[in-house]
């Protein structure tokens, strides 16, 4: 049992491995769709056979993020995509939700699609900027490493 933990843990260690998790968990993890990252992040570390662990940790760093870009995201969004203005805050969507979920999720589903079509522009360069510094970073700390084991 412990040895096939151990190789759960030691799963996708390569620098790009790590470095396509950091990647992947810090892009996903500020998507503009509250309460989907960590099964998005779940499905593509094991579709792509990368350290799950990792991945999630850098999903759950990024999500203050998400929570402070989120208005943003949906405030740009509308703007870009859209004739109409929003003017809501995250307090005003929380009262809302919990007033009547239902009636909020329709409300502003269109508003969360200009969200998420924001992001999607926004994504590939941060993922291609993550992704190349931290795989300089990765290889940086194995040939680190390598050394010291010698």
């Amino acid at each position: 049992m412990s040895n096939r933990i151990l190789d759960f843990l030691q799963e996708g260690v390569s620098p790009e491995k790590l470095a396509l998790a950091l990647a992947i968990g810090l892009t996903v993890g500020i998507m503009p769709l509250l309460g989907t990252t960590t099964l998005t992040c779940t499905i593509l570390a094991l579709r792509l056979k990368l350290n799950m662990a990792f991945l999630q940790v850098i999903n759950y760093i990024a999500y203050p993020i998400q929570l402070l870009l989120y208005i943003p995201f949906l405030k740009i969004g509308t703007d870009l995509f859209s004739k109409e203005k929003f003017n809501y805050s995250l307090e005003d969507i929380t009262t809302m939700l919990a007033k009547d979920t239902l009636h909020t999720i329709g409300e502003f589903f269109l508003v969360n699609l200009y969200g998420l079509l924001l992001w999607l522009c926004v994504a590939p360069i941060l993922f291609v900027i993550s992704y190349v510094v931290g795989r300089a970073v990765f290889r940086m700390m194995l040939k680190q490493f390598a050394k010291e084991q010698k």
